[in-house]
């Protein structure tokens, strides 16, 4: 073997020092190939061909070689036989051990990772076939430790010790590579973002922008490059000062702002900018990211609008005009004028809703708002405060008759018929008026007195109107007590029954009496039914109230039975809502079991209109109840439906004639012609016929004469106690026995 010339070694050991430093500085890849290849030459020469015992000279050399690759800063290895033959150092210490000779005989194996070892097995057999001379790639290697670390090799095919070898130089690019997967995950997080991201200098001049800058600007990335950005900038010096202060005091701003399309339509942005400093933290970029604020704001603008607005009319709702009517009040009570509230009421809705259905019930509602919104003038204010509510606010001066007016207008407009569906349908309106500041001075209390003049107009017959007086809030809250004091009087025992007689028009006997709920209040003495039985229909009452009525009018009569007075039978008023409640069958029969009155001895009284709402259900019933052997009589006759043809249906066995007849015969021609006609066609329908509100002997005998089967009224007896009737019967010649 020759020996090697010390001018070799020189050049050798300057080359490797060279090449290491400047593969460490990661100089672009031709210069580090060449320089990797330079030092693959000098390993060879240094650590893989040996040298002449002789040559100490060079020996010297070989050795201050070793000490700077030992030292170097770039892993340098030998790999023979798929086994590490040769590490320094640097190798070491990348991969984790304490000393290069810990590596040697160590399987390549066991230092890569598994999905990278087929690709570093067949570059080896490239190099080792002579393929190729050299090759460089990057691979992941697994240290000591498990952990996996990223190198980037260069090496190509030696001699060592007498066989062939892969010698290389490994540059651990760990933070490169980590650097490059995050720069990769920022890149695709920035060309993906859904928010607008823009990048500019300290200037403000845009360097880059993503793809939903485009998206929302409508700027491509070439358009926008370059310019400065409006956003950062503003329309104006006053608030790019106000921003860039900030930005500069506290490295970030965000805020609303408006900015302007490429079209020219401007749109809300939300825009976030932070600041980016350099080591001497001198601003040198600000990056921008924004939102299209359009939708929210859309959004934020139909939260408000609902939280003030009706939703099915689009009319103010409560809050909003209350809030209105403040407003109002507030003007009017600087200017000193007068403002009219009125307060209008549906009649009759509610059986819209009950009978066609809540879709029905809101398209009438739509229509029933258009049509009040037409007869309003500019400034009236116009809200429905829910249900069939509505109301109206309107500057009316003192000796104006405008509320009044425009009350009338909206009457006859709500009076004509609604077509829903290709249905008619009829409603009417009951208003209350309040004026400000007569009947109050703030807007809840104006509210309350609309309410009252309201309900006052549906007393006085509805489809009608009526100013607020200060004598109503008195009434109402008459009416608020004597609703309070009904809760609690059937617990307390107040109610009391009152019987009238029913006698036979041709003996002149008894043949039957009616039971009539009195309420015997603490305070107010006896109450009358009409005062209280409308209240008790509102709040529910009614049913349990009609419960009670039936268990005590039929243990009554059971009582009178045993005592051995004939009263024939004993009538009993139902009510709509208890007819419809569900459970009459079994409140009936628990009277019967429970007083042990024979069911034939029970006559149940029910209005027209109660079995006209429902017929098919009203027919089964009423047929369950006179299978019970319970009478059936229609009450009130003539003031419903009046129809016998359609009465034919039902399982009926008496009709009573309305005393609204009888109190005009035998003087009224229509009433006679009226009456004689019910009689003559009920006995066809084979129903006997009861004649109520009997008051003079002229009515009784006109009755009489025309076939009448029962009479009824002062005239023959008037309500009273039990123990009155027992008492007044036992001392007349009719006799009870």
């Amino acid at each position: 073997m020759k020996k090697m010339p010390r001018q070799r070694v020189g050049l050798a050991v300057g080359l490797a020092a060279t090449a290491g430093t400047l593969i460490a500085a990661s100089l672009p890849h031709w210069l580090v190939a060449a320089l990797a290849a330079g030092l693959c030459a000098l390993i060879y020469f240094v650590v893989a061909r040996p040298l002449p015992e002789t040559d100490h000279a060079l020996r010297e050399s070989e050795r201050k070689f070793r000490n700077f690759v030992e030292q170097s800063l770039v892993g340098l290895y030998v790999v023979q036989d798929g086994k590490i033959a040769y590490a320094n150092s640097k190798s070491a210490e990348f991969l984790g051990y304490d000393s290069p000779e810990q590596m040697v005989g160590t399987p390549v194996a066991a230092l890569t990772h598994p999905d990278d070892l087929p690709i570093l097995q067949e570059n080896h057999r490239r190099r080792l076939s002579g393929e190729v001379t050299s090759l460089r790639y990057t691979y992941r290697a697994v240290r000591r430790d498990g952990s996996i670390g990223w190198a980037d090799v260069h090496g190509s095919v030696c001699e060592y010790e007498g066989r062939p070898a892969i010698m290389g130089v490994a540059l651990d690019v760990s933070q490169q590579v980590a650097f490059e997967q995050q720069s990769r995950l920022a890149n695709r997080v920035f060309d993906s973002a859904s928010e607008g991201i823009v990048i500019t200098d300290a200037e403000c001049r845009i360097e880059a922008v993503n793809p939903a800058f485009t998206r929302i600007t409508g700027y491509s990335a070439p358009e926008a490059t370059g310019k400065f950005s409006r956003m950062m900038t503003g329309h104006g010096a006053e608030v790019n000062h106000d921003m860039l202060s900030h930005l500069a005091r506290d490295g970030h701003w965000q805020g609303e702002m408006l900015d302007r399309r490429k079209s020219g339509d401007w749109y809300p942005a939300w825009l976030s900018i932070s600041t980016v400093r350099d080591v001497e933290k001198k601003i040198t970029n600000y990056v921008g990211v924004f939102t299209d604020n359009t939708s929210r704001k859309e959004v934020e603008t139909r939260l408000q609008f609902l939280a003030s607005h009706d939703s099915l009319t689009g009319m103010l709702n409560r809050t909003g005009m209350m809030a209105k009517f403040a407003q109002q009040i507030e003007g009017a009570r600087i200017a000193d004028r007068q403002i009219s509230l009125l307060f209008i009421d549906l009649d009759r809705f509610k059986t819209v809703n009950d009978t066609l259905g809540h879709l029905a019930g809101d398209q009438l509602l739509v229509a029933a708002a258009d049509r009040l919104r037409r007869q309003l003038k500019e400034g009236d204010i116009a809200a429905r405060l829910g249900g069939d509510e509505f109301t109206v606010l309107m500057d009316d001066p003192p000796s104006s008759t405008a509320a009044g007016e425009l009350a009338e207008r909206v009457i006859a407009g709500m009076a004509q018929p609604f077509t829903i569906d290709g249905q008619e349908m009829f409603v009417t309106a009951s208003i209350g008026i309040a004026c400000f500041p007569a009947d109050g001075h703030d807007a809840a209390t104006l509210l309350k007195n609309a309410d009252v003049a309201m309900y006052r107009a549906k007393q006085r017959g509805r489809n009608t109107y009526q100013f607020f007086t200060s004598d109503m809030n008195t009434r109402a809250f008459e009416q608020l007590l004597l609703e309070n004091s009904l809760r609690h009087a059937l617990d307390r025992g107040e109610f009391v029954l009152h019987y009238q007689p029913q006698f036979d028009a041709a003996s002149g006997r008894i043949a039957g009496v009616e039971a009539l709920i009195r309420w015997r209040h603490p305070e107010l003495g006896l109450v009358l039914p009409g005062t209280f039985i409308s209240l008790a229909e509102q709040n529910g009452l009614i049913v349990p109230i009609g419960a009670w009525v039936l268990q005590e009018a039929c243990r009554q009569a059971k009582a009178w039975l045993d005592a051995g007075w004939r009263i024939g039978h004993i009538a009993v008023n139902l009510s709509a809502k208890q007819f419809s409640s569900g459970d009459l069958l079994d409140t009936i029969r628990s009277a019967l079991e429970r007083s042990g009155l024979p069911p034939a001895m029970l006559e149940l009284e029910i209005t027209e209109s109660t079995i006209m709402n429902n017929p098919p259900e009203a027919v089964l019933l009423l047929d369950h109840i006179r299978d019970m052997g319970v009478a059936i009589s229609i009450d009130d006759f003539g003031t419903g439906y009046s129809s016998l043809a359609s009465l034919k249906q039902y399982p009926l066995d008496s009709l009573k004639i309305d005393r609204g007849f009888v109190k005009g015969i035998p003087h009224d021609a229509d009433d006679v012609a009226i009456t004689e006609a019910i009689i003559a066609i009920a006995h066809k329908m084979r129903l006997k016929v009861v004649a109520e509100g009997v008051e003079n002997t002229e009515q009784a005998d006109f009755l009489r004469a025309a076939g009448c089967d029962m009479e009824q009224g002062f005239l023959l007896g008037r309500p009273m106690a039990a123990a009155d009737l027992a008492r007044q019967f036992a001392d007349s010649s009719l006799s009870l026995s």
